[in-house]
């Protein structure tokens, strides 16, 4: 019994300690954030409505309970968000989808989707540069499925009247995880579907094949009115399951020429793209960052429960900024 109450007030002070330097990190990157948002830098570019650092190490273990974000998960409210703990202290989300998440019961269509996506609340950022990074880990008991599942998208929306769209970028698994597609659409007729010409013209895309577990290969890229290249070479290393691995976005998201899409991944650049980034046919409405999984699924078909983890999501305003915060 005094053994036990020792090894628990071990227990308490070690997650004490684990707390304290969270907290003094956070306020590090406050600092680093606050000093990028307030000094000013060398481009020109509007800053991001966001600048946030989120470690969930303040929040309680169990269901979801903040407020600071909301979730986007076609009416499964806070179920599918879970704080856990590593055995080494370390806080993280979890995110789950569960075989018959927002099913349609009437059967009127034989493809459907179902979502948990956990984001900032949507502001507006047209005209805005904003640098996103986040840590992804797949569980060791992690099942893919052939269907397309997607953990993370920056997503510009339209006023209501004018139709829906897809995502700038996102990222997804395809073919029972042996394929990752990065890419979105820049602009087109939104509310209809997109035709070929309007594919050729608006979409940025890269697909990757995985082989061997090692390594991801480019098969091609395409980047809006440019034909397919299939003369590519790029590589980046295959994250093991049970393993984290750190993924950064930069996005100039603008009318104009000089807008970017940037993906890196690891430290290896998978995606890099210049341009436009929204030739949308209407009015703007306000722009989305996601993480967590929106996977399509065909009725009447049984799908394997998924879950992803999630850690240290950040949105700042530039690049050097995140790469101080990252390297710390």
């Amino acid at each position: 019994m005094i053994f036990r109450e020792r090894e628990n007030d071990i227990d308490f002070q070690l997650h004490q300690i684990s707390k304290f330097f969270s907290d003094m990190k956070k306020l590090v990157y406050l600092f680093l954030i606050l000093i990028c948002f307030t000094t000013g830098n060398s481009y020109s570019k509007g800053r991001s409505p966001w600048n946030f650092f989120e470690d969930f190490e303040n929040e309680k273990v169990g269901r979801l309970r903040t407020n600071k974000f909301t979730t986007n998960n076609k009416g499964t409210g806070r179920k599918p968000f879970e704080i856990k703990v590593d055995p080494d202290g370390n806080q993280y989300l979890s995110v789950t989808v569960k075989d018959g998440y927002n099913v349609d019961r009437k059967g009127r269509t034989k493809e459907f989707t179902e979502r948990a996506e956990f984001q900032p609340f949507p502001k507006k950022a047209l005209g805005k540069e904003i640098w996103i990074s986040f840590k992804k880990r797949l569980p060791e008991d992690f099942t893919h499925i052939d269907d397309r599942v997607l953990f993370f998208q920056f997503k510009n929306t339209m006023h209501i009247d004018d139709g829906k769209n897809g995502p700038l970028i996102g990222l997804r698994y395809y073919e029972n995880g042996n394929r990752l597609q990065i890419g979105g659409d820049t602009g087109g007729d939104a509310g209809r579907s997109i035709s070929r010409k309007e594919e050729r013209l608006h979409r940025i895309e890269t697909k990757y094949k995985n082989y061997g577990g090692k390594y991801w290969f480019q098969k091609w890229k395409k980047y809006r009115s440019e034909s397919k290249d299939r003369d590519v070479d790029g590589t980046a290393s295959v994250t093991p399951l049970g393993k984290w691995s750190t993924y950064k976005i930069g996005i100039h998201n603008t009318k104009n020429d000089d807008g970017f899409v940037k993906v890196y991944k690891d430290g290896e650049l998978m995606f890099d793209y210049n341009g436009v980034t929204y030739d949308w046919r209407g009015r703007y409405y306000q722009s989305h960052i996601r993480i967590g999984i929106y996977r399509d699924r065909v009725f009447g078909v049984s799908y394997p429960d998924q879950t992803i983890h999630f850690d240290d999501f950040i949105v700042v305003s530039d690049e050097k900024t995140l790469d101080q915060i990252l390297a710390r």
